[in-house]
């Protein structure tokens, strides 16, 4: 099903943040560098840690590779969970139907 993906900070994401402003980043001024984490979150928290470069994320942020992976975790497995249900085809027919219900002028974000 295609699905619109929207890049939404959660737990992991200000995880990423935290450690970042901890190892000397300036992410409340630097939106550049803020965007990237954020970006690189949202990856991480629908592809898992083997779609960044974990090795060199971590030596930047002065964590390890397993304290990324850990972090990640809990929201790598609810995305995959909800990806899965919205694969099956009665939740693919009634998410579109619901968002056509929301929506009617197909406006949906707008």
């Amino acid at each position: 099903m295609d699905r619109e993906y929207v890049i939404r900070d959660t737990e992991f994401t200000r995880w990423l943040l935290d450690k970042a402003r901890a190892a000397g980043w300036d992410v409340d001024d630097d939106q550049e560098a803020r965007n990237t984490l954020r970006l690189t979150a949202a990856l991480i928290r629908t592809s898992g840690v083997a779609v960044v470069d974990a090795a060199r994320l971590a030596e930047a942020l002065g964590v390890s590779v397993a304290d990324i992976e850990q972090a990640a975790a809990g929201e790598l497995t609810e995305n995959e969970a909800a990806a899965r249900l919205l694969d099956r085809p009665d939740m693919a027919e009634l998410d579109a139907h619901l968002d056509s219900v929301a929506w009617p002028d197909g406006q949906q974000g707008a």
